[in-house]
């Protein structure tokens, strides 16, 4: 038996890349300058199939073009189970071939893939707070882990302790990195005017801060888990929040415009905070400039993996897709 795995996103890159080395998946991906950053970065062999859109027209040309390239693929390797993070080209052609879907989407705010994967998946195995979300559109089995992605890789990461060197960091400053959103993701209705807005008004604080400013869709792979390990402040949404919060990073602000589900019970127990104030992002960065905080423990170690969950359904009630 060969299972496949659809790689979207640079997020997905670090969090497949332990499943397709312990299970040996054959790997898929698109032509996204983010994720391939990743990919490359991490070694992984992977068939590049499609390509990302920009927009809402030219995200469902570029979908019907990839299914049908994906298709010939898929006859190709004739794979016995996808896993995947809400694809929904691979989660078609894979519920049409009749075989098992074990989907890790931990984004049921991102309503259009919802709708068009959960329906389909054979089993969801998401985040605490997330199954309702995708029972609404559909989703017939969900299992909910007390964890996030991001403890998969984030406890399995070879961390780079020169980082601060590398990049000339000021170690007597407070290192603040801003991160801007994914504003090509379909789920996201901003621009990156708000990053650029909060990137300048930082600027003024040269004196006391290391400001770190991480762009979107450049091609270039950051080393975001190493950063924060360093880091004392981050403001940025998705995946990196969930990243901060894990890594024990003092202070993190997210402003997403919503509050996505999967982090809504780290915000009632005050690991971050949420806004897209301007005024009020600045005004905690510079409380925390005059009374800096410690960080805390990193809880990647205190949380359930996902990794492991899957590992333990597939042996128990999946055992001849590992033959």
């Amino acid at each position: 038996m060969v299972g496949w795995v659809d790689i979207l996103t640079a997020k997905q890159a670090h969090f497949f890349k332990h499943f397709i080395d312990r299970y040996k998946l054959l790997a898929t991906t698109r032509q996204y300058s983010e994720s391939l950053a990743a990919i490359n970065f991490l070694n992984i062999k992977c068939d590049v199939i499609g390509k990302h859109g920009a927009n809402v027209l030219e995200k469902l040309i570029n979908s019907i073009e990839r299914s049908y390239a994906l298709l010939k693929w898929f006859l190709d390797k004739k794979p016995n189970f996808l896993i995947s993070h809400g694809s929904v080209e691979a989660t078609r052609i894979a519920f049409q071939a009749g075989i098992p879907i074990f989907d890790f989407n931990d984004t049921p705010e991102s309503i259009f893939v919802a709708r068009l994967t959960a329906p389909l998946t054979t089993l969801m195995i998401v985040p605490k707070d997330c199954g309702e979300g995708f029972r609404k559109y559909g989703a017939q089995n969900v299992i909910e882990y007390d964890g996030l992605t991001q403890v998969t890789w984030l406890k399995r990461y070879k961390y780079d302790i020169e980082i601060v060197k590398k990049l000339n960091l000021d170690e007597n400053k407070i290192t603040v990195i801003v991160r801007e959103p994914a504003y090509l993701a379909s789920h996201i209705e901003s621009d990156s005017l708000h990053f650029k807005r909060i990137v300048s008004m930082l600027k003024e604080f040269s004196d006391e801060i290391n400001l770190i400013e991480i762009e979107r869709y450049k091609g270039k792979f950051i080393d975001v888990p190493s950063l924060l390990n360093k880091a004392d402040i981050v403001i940025a949404t998705g995946t990196m929040v969930g990243e901060a919060i894990v890594s024990g990073v003092p202070l993190v602000i997210d402003y997403f415009p919503v509050l996505q589900s999967m982090y809504k019970r780290f915000y009632k127990e005050e690991f971050f905070l949420h806004s897209t104030n301007l005024e009020t992002i600045i005004s905690h960065v510079k409380n925390f400039i005059r009374d800096p905080k410690k960080r805390r423990e990193p809880m990647y170690y205190k949380m359930e993996d996902p990794l492991d969950i899957f590992d333990e359904i597939i042996r128990e009630k999946f055992p001849n897709l590992l033959e």
